[in-house]
């Protein structure tokens, strides 16, 4: 985790400069890219510090011990349906709303209810029906 926060961490001191020289050779007219440009320095900042003040309150996890096994992660990842078809139905849904932009927004109301609908059968799977808790 320390050697991510490092490299996350450190990306502000080149995405600063980077942005800074951008905007020198663009003579400050094109302000997607300088603004894109400082996003992602702060961007990298925060994960940084998310990652540093994680690895201050865990510091050695499971994984970064050398002769650690498998079984040593204390924690659930969760579980994978592998008969579900919610997941489909939700990317369904999400690749019509970016058709959306492309072609016409009119597809976009149907695109989102497809995905609304997708995710709420994702969510609630295991509460009906022959797998209910």
């Amino acid at each position: 985790m320390k050697t991510g926060a490092w490299i996350f961490g450190l990306g502000i001191f080149f995405f600063a400069p980077v942005a800074i020289v951008y905007g020198f050779l663009t003579d400050f007219t094109e302000w997607v890219g300088l603004a894109g440009l400082i996003l992602v320095g702060g961007m990298a900042l925060m994960i940084g510090v998310y990652l540093w003040t994680w690895e201050k309150k865990h510091p050695q996890l499971p994984m970064d011990d050398i002769d650690g096994e498998i079984e040593d992660e204390y924690y659930e990842y969760g579980f994978y349906s592998p008969w579900s078809w919610w997941p489909i139905t939700v990317a369904t849904g999400a690749a019509l709303c970016f058709v959306a932009v492309a072609v016409g927004w009119w597809i976009f109301p149907f695109g989102g209810v497809i995905a609304i609908v997708g995710m709420v059968g994702l969510i609630y799977e295991y509460d009906r029906g022959k797998f209910a808790h």
